[in-house]
């Protein structure tokens, strides 16, 4: 049996993670300590032995600072690189720019939590001009003005299976693999899609930055084994800060 490899992570910190802000489309920078975790990650993955062999981001400046980090660290900057708006963070509408606590104390704690984390849960959308769309997007294509994790997942798990996966399973093998660097959002819709989470346990799950992720897939896209992260300990610290944005 075929063993085929995909790492995937969330970007690391970024300025607006730092600031308590609903980001989104919103383009922002890493933070210093984001810096750090993309270093850190491309430690993970050289020892991990692990070689990717292409490397996908979304249009999102904090995934490819991320990414192009990562790629230096292992000494692959030669590596293919695609970039897809598929790939970007779930569109938070209205709240773009908010502070997360200011939000929580607005909402309440059962609406705030049904919105960020539910599967269904969606924000106010943005009215009018959306103020994050430029020219890295293609003026025909129909793009979000709020989206749900639904919706997130509407938008890149077919990109996922045709573009990523397709493209590349021959030879994401024995030490090869695939790198997504993208977005909570987006790593959340694979984990649901490749280990079967249901609608409601998914919004129990929370990504962390800067921490690679390891799928093990056999030759019909099945998952082999529980995914896993390549530094646990940092991962569950992570999750639960992630956990607590904006109750505190």
């Amino acid at each position: 049996m075929t063993i085929h490899k995909i790492i995937i992570l969330r970007h690391g910190e970024s300025e607006w993670n730092h600031a308590n802000k609903f980001c989104g489309w919103i383009d922002v920078s890493l933070s210093e300590k984001g810096k750090q975790e993309a270093e850190r990650a491309g430690e993970l993955i050289l020892q991990s032995g692990l070689k990717p062999i292409a490397m996908y981001t979304s249009k999102l400046t904090r995934s490819n600072q991320t990414g192009n980090i990562i790629l230096e660290k292992i000494h692959r900057l030669w590596c293919d690189s695609t970039k897809s708006w598929r790939l970007n963070e779930r569109h938070y509408g209205a709240f773009q720019g908010r502070d997360k606590t200011e939000v929580f104390k607005e909402l309440g704690k059962e609406k705030y939590d049904y919105i960020r984390r539910d599967y269904d849960g969606k924000p106010p959308p943005v009215l009018g001009t959306d103020p994050c769309i430029d020219d890295r997007y293609d003026s025909g294509i129909d793009l979000p003005k709020a989206e749900s994790l639904r919706l997130v997942s509407e938008r890149f798990l077919p990109y996922f299976e045709e573009e990523i996966l397709k493209k590349n399973w021959a030879q994401c093998h024995d030490d090869k693999a695939i790198l997504i660097v993208t977005h909570g959002s987006i790593v959340r819709s694979l984990i649901k899609k490749l280990t079967n989470v249901s609608d409601a346990d998914i919004s129990k799950i929370n990504i962390p930055t800067g921490i690679p992720i390891v799928f093990e897939l056999d030759d019909n896209h099945e998952v082999i084994r529980d995914y896993y992260y390549l530094d646990p300990e940092a991962a569950k610290q992570g999750i639960s800060k992630v956990s607590k944005e904006g109750q505190t």
